[in-house]
């Protein structure tokens, strides 16, 4: 699993209708520009059996595209998932009319037995549920799944970086990265940050006014980029290859022109750019596990500079 990115992007809950356009752009235009050719094969081929969504068997002709559309309601009180075809993408996008608590589309290539195997892509705009999360009830988190190897393949990269900055153009996002996903939504940040260890519930709703992490590709809000200079003070640090600043006063930060060249000197660098407004503590650092990458963090205090000697 680690060897897969969680692209995030924070910002507040909208009203249904920008919700709608919202949604429409981060799942539907994903879907499009991220896996546009297994798209294409799931709506214009053949009917894969809708009897997989319920029961352990056979998706598919081996190695062929296979996906599903589901909306959960609030509090639990509706789950509807359906196997993509064109009819069912058109089911979809009408839900997004009713803003649901989820809606997420996740799709994967059958292995030799027909069974789901690589998930090139799994997209969802969550409203965290108010019987379990209730302080972050008015956010909505935009995510993504992709493969590591999207981001490793300039081209690739290129095409993820132009869908992503189309939806922050139009947003006023709080925060946004792209990070190894550990199933929980944290940064590497809050992976490491701890005890007490904070999860998305409780750095989502604080976001505008502390920085949830950083990564090769990071958005800084306008409060927190006001903070440190604004985007002219960020890039006259040295740390990133693009500054821009966003319609809405947010700040585009990219560290290294491409992502596979993002190392220790350049996270290091953007560690102090941005020191000033990350949470204070020292990160712990962990023995690494065979396979698993190391998040890509400083072990320093950002409030105070020191160098971290704990292991766990």
């Amino acid at each position: 699993m680690r060897d897969t990115m969680f692209v995030e992007i924070n910002v507040e809950w909208p009203e249904p209708a920008a919700y709608e356009a919202l949604a429409r752009a981060w799942l539907d235009g994903g879907f499009t520009t991220l896996a546009g050719r297994h798209r294409q094969a799931l709506e214009e081929g053949p009917k894969l059996p809708p009897e997989a969504m319920r029961r352990n068997m056979p998706c598919g002709p081996p190695h062929a595209a296979w996906g599903f559309v589901a909306i959960d309601r609030p509090d639990g009180r509706r789950h509807s998932g359906r196997v993509i075809s064109a009819r069912s993408m058109s089911w979809f996008l009408r839900q997004l009319a009713d803003p649901p608590r989820t809606a997420t589309i996740g799709l994967s290539v059958l292995d030799e037995r027909g069974y789901p195997g690589e998930k090139p892509l799994r997209i969802a705009v969550n409203r965290p549920e108010a019987s379990r999360w209730p302080e972050v009830i008015d956010w909505a988190v935009l995510s993504c799944q992709i493969p590591e190897k999207d981001l490793l393949d300039p081209v690739r990269q290129e095409v993820v970086l132009g869908f992503l900055s189309g939806i922050c153009d139009a947003l006023d996002p709080s925060f946004a990265n792209i990070t190894y996903h550990d199933g929980l939504g944290k940064t590497g940040l809050e992976r490491t940050l701890g005890p007490p260890w904070k999860f998305p519930y409780q750095t989502i709703p604080a976001s505008r006014q502390v920085l949830r992490g950083y990564d090769w590709w990071t958005i800084c809000p306008k409060e927190l980029a006001a903070c440190l200079g604004g985007a002219d003070a960020l890039r006259a640090t040295g740390a990133f290859y693009e500054v821009r600043c966003l319609p809405s006063g947010a700040v585009w930060l990219q560290a290294t022109e491409h992502y596979r060249d993002y190392g220790l000197d350049a996270y290091t660098a953007v560690f102090r750019a941005l020191a000033p407004v990350l949470p204070p503590g020292v990160p712990q650092l962990f023995d690494p596990t065979d396979g698993v990458p190391v998040d890509r963090i400083v072990y320093r205090d950002a409030a105070a500079g020191t160098i971290s000697q704990v292991k766990s």
